[in-house]
């Protein structure tokens, strides 16, 4: 039987991605085990020198790193990633509870960060050379030269601690409310499904800042490409043909030149998404987020490194994933890649 081309494509793309998985867990491994804090001192400083051995013997660190890695293997290809030793749980429990938290801050953050970014880059690239393309470029450079960091704690001593605008970063909601049943994990839409407005309200105060810092950071590179993509595609012969024959602007412009510029649009957005990933860790630890990327940056503070591991192996993989679906996509864009790929 004859395998579709675009199945095999899929199947090497999976294979070369449990290769580039394996380079990474080696790494991250080593660079934990190399840390100059140890987790036996991290959790117990008051430990004597005997009884800090014989934890270390119970909990396998002195053994050699290829054995110890080898061991992690091992659990990690039966689906178990170890416990926290900072928590006392499985790491997979954690990151099942943390996992809905971090996406609803990455979702909301990318969503905010296209529908600034594109309308920003496609206005710079019909006013190219004016004032108006000119203030734009010079949005997009703030943006991209704002740490989060900074702008977190500013947003929250202005519109928290002098103005009372924003509500306290606290989490995802105000202890005042009742958390609704778990249907997507995301608050904002269980509590509209359960019918509980006030706390749809309530979670979605509490988003608006994280979401805004992790989707600012969005915004000037999709803005930079969508400028540059769209000035190339309105250059294009099929434009200007369509302008000859008086077709409308919502025709050649947002029809026919923005999706000659999807490419290299979606294309950005793919490298976005595994770098909203690792970004959030910054806005989490800010705003006090419950998410995946605070509980890494505390996993790495005490030298955990069953959760340090494992959260980098999950965002590795995230990346691989949205690699390929990027990849997929341009099939479903342009009728010359989808040619290749049925060849």
């Amino acid at each position: 039987m004859r395998v579709p081309p675009l199945l095999r494509y899929v199947v090497r793309r999976l294979a070369i991605s449990c290769f580039v998985l394996l380079g990474i867990s080696m790494i991250a491994f080593s660079m934990a085990y190399l840390l100059p804090s140890d987790p036996v001192t991290s959790r117990y400083p008051d430990v004597t020198n005997e009884q800090r051995a014989e934890m270390r013997r119970q909990m396998g660190l002195d053994q050699p790193l290829p054995v110890q890695y080898a061991r992690y293997m091992q659990s990690v290809f039966r689906g178990d990633f170890g416990k926290s030793l900072g928590t006392g749980n499985n790491v997979v429990d954690d990151i099942r509870q943390r996992l809905p938290a971090t996406l609803e801050l990455a979702t909301y953050g990318i969503v905010f960060g296209l529908l600034v970014g594109i309308p920003v880059g496609m206005v710079s690239a019909l006013r190219r050379g004016r004032a108006t393309d000119h203030l734009l470029r010079v949005f997009n450079l703030g943006a991209q030269s704002i740490p989060a960091f900074w702008l977190g704690v500013v947003l929250i001593f202005f519109l928290y601690f002098q103005w009372r605008l924003a509500p306290s970063p606290i989490g995802r909601i105000s202890p005042m409310f009742s958390t609704p049943p778990t249907i997507s994990g995301f608050l904002t839409i269980d509590a509209v499904l359960a019918g509980r407005f006030d706390v749809a309200w309530a979670a979605l105060r509490q988003l608006m800042l994280p979401a805004f810092v992790l989707g600012l950071g969005v915004v000037s590179p999709v803005a930079r490409i969508t400028r540059s993509a769209m000035i190339e595609s309105l250059q294009e012969d099929y434009v200007t043909f369509g302008r000859a024959l008086g077709l409308g602007f919502r025709h050649v412009v947002l029809g026919d030149a923005f999706r000659g510029a999807l490419v290299p649009i979606v294309t950005t957005i793919g490298f976005i998404i595994g770098n909203v990933f690792a970004g959030a860790a910054i806005v989490e630890t800010v705003f006090a987020w419950p998410g995946l990327g605070r509980y890494a940056v505390t996993a790495i503070t005490t030298s955990d490194m069953a959760p340090v591991c494992t959260c980098i192996l999950l965002i590795a993989s995230t990346v691989a994933l949205t690699n390929l679906i990027v990849d997929l996509s341009y099939a479903l864009i342009d009728p010359r890649i989808r040619h290749e790929y049925a060849r």
